[in-house]
């Protein structure tokens, strides 16, 4: 999983790509399937997920094992409370569905 940016600061590529992998997996998932699937080096991995877990956004079970914490819920509530729902599914919806003839 690489990601290629225009301008990017690299610890936050690759802090998404640990989001991104965790988010792939239903179940807690360990450091060596993350690192492998990110492509990045254990060490390094192990001290993005150590940050991620001080604020919140990544959390590590007594096995050892990392799961997506609940600090993004709390963001993603926040983003989900100012959403106009209804304009967001008449966007998608094909124009004779949606009340529009054009």
């Amino acid at each position: 999983m690489t990601v290629k940016a225009i301008s990017s600061i690299q610890v936050i590529t690759r802090l998404s790509l640990i989001l991104e992998a965790m988010s792939a997996h239903d179940e807690p998932v360990s450091l060596k399937i993350l690192s492998s699937t990110t492509g990045l080096h254990p060490s390094t991995t192990f001290r993005i997920l150590a940050s991620l877990i001080e604020h919140g956004f990544v959390e590590r079970s007594v096995t050892g094992y990392y799961r997506l914490g609940t600090r993004l819920l709390q963001l993603g509530n926040r983003v989900h409370g100012r959403i106009d729902r209804h304009a967001a599914i008449r966007s998608v919806l094909p124009n004779e569905l949606n009340g529009t003839n054009s």
